[in-house]
């Protein structure tokens, strides 16, 4: 009897230990110092100035489990930085420095039917939900453009959407242009 519980025990521990359902706190619950190291910590997807730079087996593991229409969430953490100070004007810079850097928190879930995206806006959770999840890859259309190739993945409702539809959209003066989506990942190679 108590070799069979010992067993018992150990059987569960490992199936507790090995789950990959982490609990996590919720977007609105997240401390107000919540930084970039938590957040690797915490096994975010992480994104810094728009190139990810931790976590793509997390990333990888959520696309599989999506491809194959299973449930998956994932979070990311994009982190933004002003970079060089000469790229502002000497005024503009005075007064936006002290707001960087800083990280956004967004909470990419699938249900295996539609994909949700959370995040924070003002102190308020804001939930949006899409039908697709599309990958582009491609290089810039700009030759001044600071990266050579791009991989980008997109939530849309349209999945006959190119990333040049988009990018048209995005950057049209026309307000019937715009194109409903929102980026969840970019992986820049940068020149």
């Amino acid at each position: 009897m108590k070799k069979s519980s010992i067993i018992f025990l150990i059987f569960i521990f490992l199936l507790t230990a090995c789950s990959q359902n982490v609990t996590r706190v919720s977007l609105n619950n997240l401390s107000d110092n919540y930084g970039l190291d938590d957040a690797k910590s915490d096994n975010c997807v992480i994104f810094e100035d728009g190139a990810i730079t931790s976590g793509q087996s997390v990333w990888d593991s959520f696309i599989k489990k999506t491809i194959n229409s299973k449930p998956a969430t994932v979070r990311l953490g994009f982190y933004y930085t002003l970079g060089d100070p000469s790229q502002y004007s000497e005024e503009y810079y005075e007064k936006i420095k002290d707001d960087y850097p800083i990280l956004y928190i967004d909470d990419l879930s699938f249900d295996g039917k539609k994909y949700i995206i959370e995040s924070i806006e003002d102190d308020e959770l804001i939930s949006k939900e899409y039908k697709y999840l599309l990958k582009y890859n491609g290089k810039p259309n700009s030759l001044n453009a600071l990266f050579s190739e791009y991989t980008y993945y997109v939530l849309v409702n349209d999945n006959t959407l190119t990333w040049a539809d988009i990018e048209h959209g995005m950057l049209s003066s026309q307000s019937g242009d715009s194109i409903d989506h929102y980026l969840v990942y970019s992986d820049l190679v940068m020149k």
